[in-house]
């Protein structure tokens, strides 16, 4: 598996619904949440003590043998704005798996992109097990080193296959080594860690957010740990019952379609971007031809590389552009621009995926291979998929595999991909361009919860709580009333991208 406003004074104000469904006062915290010095910069409006205050929780590497080794998840609880805050906070969970929910969502709510979700309830933000705050952390510098060796160079894919295997071995055998047990960080024990929080923390109960693979975590938390859940929220949805990676090359289909269908019905985007997917599939085979270079550096040591841009390249990038709602009115700006001859978007936006140093690639191999990697790469459905999506899809898949044997860790079985059957009341959100998790999916998970309530946005990507006021007020009303439907009729307002074309932009150089 990508990356946002009335003071109340007393209780009643927050509109939760009837007394009994209240939470209870937070009790007591426990000793297994330890307050320590906030592990990262504090963003300009919080202060550390009394807004913000960070921690780490202890937990059992293996929850089954609580006698056993521990591991510690790093924690910031970012206060409500106003006072009295709700009972029940919001605890967030990022997706990945493997991202960093912390970096993340620090970085937001400095901006002020979660003012509408902090106006009434705690945040609380932890890094799951293996991710870039808590310890250990599942980071591989190997497959770093893997780009930084390779990114000058054209590499065959059957040697960037091998390549990416080696990485993977080297990080698997030095984690083991450093004693890190890699069938513990798997979904179920990552659910007791949700239980584990809420009880150390002292909260009769909490409201979840997931998005992407949080979707999918928040899920089987849902399953295991029901007692400790007023309500969910959906974001991006990855459902339990469905493997993503056999669905991912239709997924990228759709979206692409999704895309390219929005810029022909927007008239400045099909007037100043004609035939637009057309030209992008032309310019992914000249590249495929005659390779760009672009000069690419790296935004940690300033180093600058000489970068080889195939079209392969270039189409996962863009790929992976899709996941941003706000990067999505600027692509046909970007690949007609592209095809005038002009890289300096790319070399703009791609170092920030390419030289990632926050996701713990471990951690991604733990929870993938132990949940998803039970498939056989002849199972993927390539009818209908246009052919640039659809000819890699198997070898990529066969990969994934050959990767999960180097990883070898326990399998969490078929149970886990039964679906989620429960009465806690769900929000689910979906977006139209969102390339691996369709709005399917969201609809698919809600028929065996109920109260559900699904929502499509017609101009997001990958995740929408963060893209603007709309999609927040819907999940604070959510918060407010579980088990009423919010009032969603803010998306009508904005049922598309306004995308960038001369007649809506000065565009320069």
């Amino acid at each position: 598996m990508a990356i946002l406003r009335i003071m109340l004074t007393a209780l009643f104000v927050f509109g939760m619904g009837s007394p009994a469904q209240l939470a209870a006062p937070m009790a007591q915290r426990s000793s297994a949440f330890q307050p320590a010095a906030c592990m990262f910069d504090v963003p300009n409006g919080l202060v550390e003590g009394k807004s913000i205050e960070c921690g780490y929780l202890t937990v059992p590497e293996q929850h089954a043998h609580p006698e056993g080794p521990t591991i510690e998840l790093a924690v910031a609880i970012v206060k409500s704005a106003t006072s009295p805050a709700a009972p029940d906070p919001l605890v967030l969970l990022q997706g990945g798996p493997g991202g960093s929910t912390i970096d993340t969502y620090i970085q937001l709510i400095g901006l002020g992109r979660m003012n509408e979700l902090r106006l009434d309830r705690d945040l609380i933000l932890f890094d799951q097990r293996g991710t870039l705050y808590s310890k250990p952390a599942l980071t591989c510098p190997e497959q770093l080193k893997l780009t930084e060796d390779t990114i000058e160079r054209r590499v065959p894919r059957s040697e960037a296959y091998q390549l990416s295997l080696e990485a993977t071995s080297a990080c698997h055998a030095r984690l083991l080594a450093e004693g890190v047990n890699l069938s513990a960080y798997d979904s179920v024990e990552n659910a007791s860690d949700i239980e584990a929080l809420r009880v150390a923390l002292g909260y009769s109960q909490i409201n979840l957010y997931g998005v992407s693979y949080g979707t999918l975590l928040a899920l089987h938390t849902m399953r295991e740990h029901p007692q400790g859940l007023r309500s969910v929220v959906l974001d991006a949805v990855v459902p339990t019952q469905t493997n993503f990676i056999l669905e991912a090359p239709r997924s990228q289909d759709r979206a692409f379609s999704e895309f390219f269908v929005a810029c022909q019905a927007d008239q400045g985007c099909q007037a100043a971007y004609p035939n637009l997917e057309k030209v992008f599939f032309d310019l992914i085979a000249t590249l495929n031809r005659e390779p760009a270079r672009v000069t690419l550096t790296d935004p940690e040591t300033q180093k600058a590389y000489n970068a080889v841009l195939d079209g392969d390249t270039l189409q996962s990038l863009l790929f992976q552009l899709l996941y941003s709602t706000e990067l999505i009115p600027a692509l046909p700006h970007v690949i007609y621009s592209m095809q005038a001859g002009d890289f300096s978007f790319m070399q703009r936006i791609a170092p920030q995926i390419l030289f990632d140093r926050t996701f713990a690639n471990g951690m991604y191999e733990s929870v993938i291979c132990a949940e998803d990697a039970d498939f056989q790469a002849s199972a993927i459905d390539l009818q209908g998929i246009r052919p640039q999506f659809a000819q890699y899809a198997a070898e990529d898949a066969e990969n994934l595999l050959q990767s999960c044997k180097i990883w070898d860790v326990g399998q969490l079985g078929p149970q886990a991909d039964q679906p989620v059957t429960s009465t806690i009341p769900t929000l689910v959100l979906n977006g139209r361009f969102d390339p691996i998790t369709p709005p399917a999916n969201g609809v698919e998970v809600a028929r065996t919860i109920s109260p559900s309530y699904v929502y499509t946005f017609g101009y997001t990507g990958h995740g929408a709580a963060t893209t603007g006021p709309c999609p927040q007020s819907i999940i604070r009303q959510f918060l407010r009333n579980p088990n009423k439907a919010p009032d969603a009729g803010c998306i009508a307002n904005q049922p598309a991208p306004t995308f960038i074309s001369p007649t809506t932009t000065r565009l320069a150089p």
